[in-house]
C-alpha cells in the first residue's frame, strides 16, 4: 500500500466481503514476488505496481465469500494492512540481501553445496515468517462473528474450487504433468534471456520425473482438513474456541510434511540435490547474466521497500507482525 495504490484504488470501488481463502491468504506475498523474479524485466516500473497492488489481490479473493458489516470489514483492513507494511519494511530487505549474496556467490563461483543448503534455508525461514505473520492467525475474533449462513457459503465455495482444481488435475496424465511444468520452467527462464543447456534441461526432467507426487495424498489430508475446520469454526461460543482454531490452522502448512513424512523429506533432498548440481553447471555466460540480473532485482526490492505506506499502522502487536 502506498500513494500509487490511492491512487488507482480511487478510481474503482472495492466492496469488501468475508473471509479470504485460507491458503491464498498465506501464499499471495511469496507467489508474487517469485512471479516477478520469473517475469520479464526486473525494474521497479514494472515489479513497483504489482507488489502495490498486493493488498488488492487478497481483497478480491475476501470479495468473493459475501458479506461482511462494517466491523468485520474493518477487522479484516486492519489485518492486511498491518501485514502488507510488515512485509514491505522487513522482509523485503531481506529477499534483497540474500539476493545479493547469492549474486556474489555464483559470479565468483564460491557455491559449495553447504552454501546452497544455507541459501535454500534462509528462503524457508522467510516462508515460516509468512506464515507466523499471515492475517489469518490474527483473525480469530474476526471469524468468531462470522454467522452460519457465512460459514456454510465459504464452505460450499471452498467445495465448489477444489473440485475444479481435482478435474483440473485429473485430467492430465502423469506424464503430461511432467511436461508441462517442465516447459514453464524453460519458457519463464527464457524470457529472462537464462537459457538452459542441453544438460540442464536433462537434469531438470529428470528431477521432475523422480519426484514422488504426492497431489493425491494431500487431497485426503486436505478434505478431512477442511471438514474440521468448519466443525470448528461454528463452535463460536466455547471457551477454546482461538486455541482450537490456531491449533488447526498452524496443521495446514504441514499436512504432507506430518502425514507423509518419508517421502516429503526425499523430495526437499532431491530439490535441494538438483539446486546444487544445477549451479554448479552453469557456464560463465549464464552466471555472469545470472548476477546482474539478480543484482538489479536486489536494487528494486530494496527501492520499493523504502516506498512509504499509505496504511497507519498502530502499534497493536494483536493486529499483526509489527516492523522492527
Amino acid at each position: 500500500m502506498n500513494n500509487m495504490d490511492n491512487q488507482m484504488t480511487s478510481k474503482r470501488i472495492i466492496k469488501l466481503r468475508p473471509a479470504n481463502r485460507l491458503r491464498i491468504w498465506l501464499l499471495l506475498p511469496i507467489l508474487v514476488v517469485l512471479t516477478a523474479i520469473s517475469g520479464c524485466s526486473n525494474s521497479k516500473i514494472f515489479l513497483s505496481p504489482l507488489y502495490n497492488r498486493l493488498d488488492d489481490q487478497m481483497r478480491n479473493e475476501f470479495n468473493k465469500l459475501g458479506d461482511f458489516n462494517d466491523d468485520q470489514v474493518d477487522a479484516f483492513e486492519q489485518r492486511l494492512g498491518t501485514y502488507h507494511v510488515w512485509h514491505r519494511q522487513s522482509e523485503l530487505p531481506q529477499y534483497s540481501a540474500l539476493l545479493r549474496e547469492i549474486a556474489t556467490a555464483v559470479k565468483s563461483r564460491n557455491t559449495s553445496t553447504e552454501l546452497i543448503g544455507e541459501w535454500i534455508d534462509k528462503s524457508e525461514k522467510h516462508t515460516k515468517a509468512l506464515r507466523e505473520c499471515h492475517p489469518v492467525n490474527y483473525s480469530y475474533d474476526l471469524m468468531q462473528t462470522l454467522t452460519d449462513d457465512q460459514l456454510n457459503f465459504i464452505q460450499r465455495r471452498f467445495g465448489r474450487e477444489r473440485k475444479r482444481n481435482r478435474e483440473k488435475y485429473f485430467s492430465q496424465t502423469p506424464e503430461q504433468r511432467v511436461e508441462r511444468r517442465y516447459n514453464t520452467v524453460i519458457k519463464w527462464t527464457g524470457r529472462i534471456d537464462f537459457d538452459f543447456t542441453d544438460k540442464q534441461k536433462l537434469m531438470l526432467k529428470q528431477t521432475l520425473q523422480e519426484q514422488i507426487s504426492l497431489r493425491r495424498e494431500y487431497y485426503k489430508l486436505s478434505d478431512r482438513w477442511n471438514r474440521k475446520l468448519f466443525v470448528l469454526a461454528k463452535r463460536q461460543n466455547s471457551p477454546t474456541y482461538t486455541r482450537d482454531m490456531d491449533a488447526h490452522i498452524q496443521s495446514l502448512w504441514t499436512l504432507l510434511e506430518d502425514g507423509h513424512s518419508s517421502e516429503w523429506e526425499t523430495n526437499r533432498i532431491l530439490w535441494r540435490k538438483f539446486g546444487s548440481q544445477f549451479v554448479d553447471s552453469m557456464t560463465g555466460d549464464q552466471r555472469t547474466k545470472a548476477s546482474i540480473w539478480m543484482n538489479r532485482l536486489a536494487n528494486t526490492i530494496d527501492s520499493i521497500s523504502k516506498d512509504k505506506p499509505s496504511f497507519k499502522v498502530t502499534d497493536d502487536p494483536t493486529l499483526g507482525c509489527l516492523v522492527n
